[in-house]
């Protein structure tokens, strides 16, 4: 039986969104759309308490007023009083800078170790191979990408946004969770490629003007309507565009085509979702805003009608706007107070408007899931749940024990190449080729010279067909036409002397593959006996 939807739809939650993750029920979402912070080093909005608030237009009084009186219904009267609810304070700016016990506790990392032993040695690598700080913030993604784990249904889907700074890290920790058992990518669907447009101040770099996002799923049974977010065909004409006319081409099926559209592909640089000026109605003022049609594509691609979409980190509204437009079920959280305030704004701009917002009047307030209003709930008021703590976790992906090859002979390769011209006079031994100087004399040397097996490993004993009783020194040419056919030396040099191609006079002139067999295997028990001096 399916876990059932234990927050309050069109519910807006100011809390830690690890506590509210933890308190949601196993399996009762259907897509999560997240743009969380990037792990940029920086700071964002208001540098320091004396900068303006970024929002635009600037946050009135009224607002500002209304946010704290929220807060003080929720017993929080001062910073200290946020910080141990485990949210900012509405005056805090932004800072995407991530440091050990700062902004990880101590116990995730614990429960990581203990749990999910691959992930924390992802963890540890990072540190190596970044820094610290990009340690710290996978840490803070691991904990909570694994609640997300836990709380999408089984056809369920995670679209994460991110860019340059950490994408190559979040991917192996995306591919560490949502694996589905086998640590891979058997949970990975696409890396869609967002493309922007805007002013740009580089000049010793290509300008970054795009971010990725992830789409990963739960399982093999995920949902995809891809008929649902069509787009037209570019160009129409023979020879360029989209779809190629061709004379004779039947009109009719060319007018289905036109009508019907294209499925996107994984490079998104729609006019509507790129170029800023097209959604700056939609603006609040943050510079790490995404449009709502991004979020729209994304969720008709992901959901039908009445699913339940979830944004965790969801300061600018844009997915539970895009949510609200296409009759889906929505929650969202986010840990800065002033999300409501941005949340009320854009329900109620003129192009977006959809519905009222309503705050909370104290503690414990009841709405019920059919109130056609976003209600906002504080940390002390998230869902309640009712699925049991003992689920089971992401699958721990255990690697078998490391196992190398076999080496091809105790005799490294160019050593045995070595050995092996030795006894032919540094003659290939499938038609006499020989590095010789202008004066015909041979030059002892390995340059030229590839190995082979003199029978062919087919007809060989698997555990001896790679030792030096096996491998005969031929020449590139003959080597290299030979290819992967399997006949034996012999036979080969047969077809070279019928071919005209000996640098001999006779087949008879080449060295006799019985008695260099036979010195080979000299050469093999003497490098053994230097290996096992105690006959081991």
């Amino acid at each position: 039986i399916m876990p059932k939807f234990n927050a309050i739809n069109r519910g807006v939650y100011i809390a830690d969104n690890l506590y509210f993750l933890q308190s949601l029920n196993d399996e009762c979402i259907d897509l999560v759309c997240i743009d969380p912070p990037f792990a940029k080093n920086e700071t964002f909005g208001r540098k320091n308490e004396r900068d303006r608030d970024p929002l635009k237009p600037p946050l009135t009084d009224a607002e500002r007023a209304n946010e704290f009186r929220l807060l003080a219904n929720w017993g929080i009267q001062n910073k200290a009083d946020a910080e141990k609810a485990g949210i900012d304070w509405p005056e805090t700016a932004y800072k995407d800078i991530w440091a050990w016990g700062k902004d990880v506790h101590e116990s995730w990392l614990l429960e990581l170790q203990e749990k999910y032993e691959h992930i924390a040695a992802l963890i540890e690598v990072t540190r190596h191979t970044h820094s610290d700080s990009t340690a710290a913030y996978l840490c803070y993604m691991a904990i909570r990408l694994i609640e997300i784990h836990r709380i999408l249904k089984p056809t369920g889907s995670l679209f994460l946004h991110c860019d340059h700074t950490a994408n190559g890290y979040l991917r192996q920790l995306l591919d560490a969770i949502f694996g589905n058992g086998e640590g891979g990518k058997k949970g990975f669907r696409n890396e869609i490629i967002w493309c922007y447009t805007g002013p740009t101040s580089a000049k010793r770099w290509f300008a970054r003007k795009h971010d990725t996002i992830y789409w990963y799923s739960k399982s093999a049974s995920w949902e995809f309507n891809g008929e649902a977010i069509t787009v037209p065909y570019k160009m129409i004409g023979i020879g360029k565009g989209d779809i190629i006319f061709k004379d004779g081409d039947n009109p009719k099926r060319v007018a289905e085509l036109l009508e019907r559209g294209k499925i996107p592909t994984d490079w998104w640089a729609d006019d509507h979702l790129s170029n800023i000026s097209a959604w700056k109605r939609e603006r609040a003022g943050y510079p790490t805003q995404k449009p709502v049609a991004l979020a729209e594509r994304i969720i008709k691609a992901s959901t039908n009608p009445g699913d339940v979409v979830l944004d965790c980190f969801a300061g600018c509204a844009y997915v539970a706007v895009a949510a609200e437009r296409l009759q889906r079920q929505w929650i969202a959280c986010d840990i800065q107070p002033r999300a409501w305030t941005v949340f009320k704004r854009q329900f109620n701009k003129p192009n977006l408007a959809l519905l009222t917002c309503a705050d909370a009047a104290a503690p414990g307030q009841q709405v019920t899931p059919d109130n056609p209003t976003v209600t906002i709930h504080g940390p002390n008021q998230l869902p309640t749940r009712t699925s049991p703590e003992t689920e089971t976790p992401p699958p721990v992906f255990r690697l078998p024990e490391r196992t190398f090859k076999v080496p091809a002979s105790i005799i490294p390769e160019p050593q045995m190449l070595t050995e092996l011209l030795k006894l032919s006079n540094y003659q290939a031994w499938c038609c006499g080729f020989a590095n010789r100087r202008p004066d015909g004399r041979i030059i002892q040397t390995t340059r030229n010279f590839h190995l082979d097996h003199i029978a062919p490993k087919s007809k060989q004993n698997t555990g001896t067909s790679n030792d030096i009783q096996n491998r005969a020194p031929m020449c590139p040419y003959h080597n290299l036409r030979k290819n992967n056919r399997r006949v034996a030396l012999a036979e080969y040099r047969q077809e070279i002397a019928h071919a005209g191609e000996l640098m001999v006079d006779t087949i008879n002139d080449l060295i006799n593959l019985d008695w260099a067999q036979a010195q080979a295997m000299q050469i093999y028990g003497q490098a053994y006996a230097r290996q096992n001096p105690m006959g081991l």
